[in-house]
């Protein structure tokens, strides 16, 4: 099984990341992993993957990555100080970026099918039957388009307007759950999958809407079991564990976001 496989090359993890101080950009304090050599032991991979370790999309690549088992070189990227040469690698300056035998895939989403299909030994991130492909991608889209922009939304509205951005995003967190299969821990029952991967990062980070705006979701409503039993067997998977970073060193990045009254 690849959850076997990924202690037999992955030597970093977030915390690690986050601990050492080679650079500071913005409110972060990270390390540069090659100064201090913090690659994959095999280190002669033909994939690199370029990240910022505090960013939730590039979690989901970093995520389908151990979950694959695939090896891979791992690069910190300062994307508040765009270099020539990482703008040649995306010219939008985003995180996360593959780099595969110098072909150059960029969007998480992308990056993650693309790394099931040129990996395509399972676990299939994507599922294998055209009708759960479907879901997946459907779901995932849901995720990205009705749950994430909410997250947002809680944490710059005024106080006029957060309890309606509250409702909404307690409302379409409601029908992702809804969605999911009444059995297995997963959205897909017991597979572990691109949907999961989707939107895991940001339910990590539900405390930084506790944080700041003193939100949680409601634990007397009808599907929070569900939700709860989704959260903490995503939370637990062993290709999700080495990607949490600490939520108190996460708090200063969403500062920029908080409406201040």
């Amino acid at each position: 099984m690849p959850g076997d496989m990924l202690w037999n090359f992955w030597v970093i993890t977030r915390s690690q990341v986050a601990a050492q101080t080679v650079c500071t950009y913005s409110h972060y304090t990270v390390t540069s992993c090659c100064a201090k050599g913090f690659f994959l032991k095999m280190s002669d991979s033909s994939l690199r993957f370029a990240s910022s370790w505090f960013c939730p999309f590039c979690q989901r690549v970093w995520i389908a990555l151990l979950e694959k088992g695939i090896p891979f070189k791992y690069e910190e990227i300062d994307p508040y100080k765009k270099t020539e040469e990482f703008l040649k690698l995306n010219p939008r300056g985003l995180v996360p970026v593959l780099i595969h035998d110098d072909k150059i895939i960029y969007e998480s989403a992308v990056c993650m099918e693309y790394i099931d299909e040129a990996w395509p030994q399972k676990p299939k991130i994507m599922m294998e039957q055209p009708y759960d492909k479907a879901q997946v991608r459907i779901w995932g889209d849901y995720a990205a388009s009705k749950v994430i922009p909410f997250f947002f939304a809680i944490l710059k509205s005024d106080p006029e307007n957060l309890g309606e951005a509250q409702k909404s995003f307690v409302e379409n967190i409601g029908s992702f759950v809804k969605a999911m299969s009444p059995t297995g821990n997963f959205f897909m029952g017991d597979s572990f999958s691109f949907v999961d991967m989707m939107l895991i990062p940001w339910m990590q980070r539900l405390p930084v809407l506790k944080h700041f705006k003193s939100f949680e979701i409601p634990s007397d409503i009808d599907w929070y079991p569900r939700f709860q039993k989704w959260l903490t067997a995503c939370l637990n998977r062993e290709s999700v564990k080495p990607t949490l970073a600490e939520v108190e060193k996460l708090l200063p990045g969403f500062e920029k976001y908080v409406k201040k009254h």
